[in-house]
């Protein structure tokens, strides 16, 4: 019974385009990263102005726009999705594979990683940890096993 309550608290959603977007992450991990930024929720905006499942902020999203050719709206789940995960995938070849670092400047922004380094910890700790939640939850769907992050 307590493992049912687990897997309504720790859902996989939204898998077919993660699959397709995941391009060498976990998707297990993005399952922990959406959980944490929107618990789920597609209309999530945050008080600083973060939009949709994966929290982008508009800014961020006309950057990747411009620098990367784009296309999409961050409002609807599957562009937040793959915008979201492009980005990510950006930050961890910034910081050599380093998921961490590259987490937490997911959460703060790249160049503000030193100033907010305790709440960027504590953030990256809340990741990870639901990460290994969803690891020990789906470890029969394979995904945790293959070389997903780079």
């Amino acid at each position: 019974m307590v493992v049912f309550m687990f897997y309504k608290l720790f859902p996989i959603k939204y898998y077919e385009v993660v699959l397709r977007e995941a391009q060498g992450v976990d998707p297990l991990l993005v399952m922990a990263l959406i959980k944490v930024e929107s618990g789920f929720r597609e209309d999530a905006v945050s008080a600083a102005g973060a939009i949709g499942l994966m929290q982008l902020m508009p800014s961020t999203a006309s950057w990747l726009k411009e620098r990367f050719k784009l296309d999409g709206d961050i409002r609807q789940a599957e562009d937040n999705i793959a915008f979201g995960l492009f980005y990510l995938r950006y930050l961890s070849n910034l910081y050599d594979g380093d998921l961490e670092k590259a987490l937490a400047a997911y959460y703060v922004g790249p160049s503000r990683v030193n100033d907010f380094e305790r709440e960027a910890k504590n953030y990256v700790k809340k990741v990870m940890s639901y990460y290994k939640i969803y690891k020990t939850l789906y470890f029969w769907l394979g995904w945790g096993n293959e070389d997903h992050q780079r």
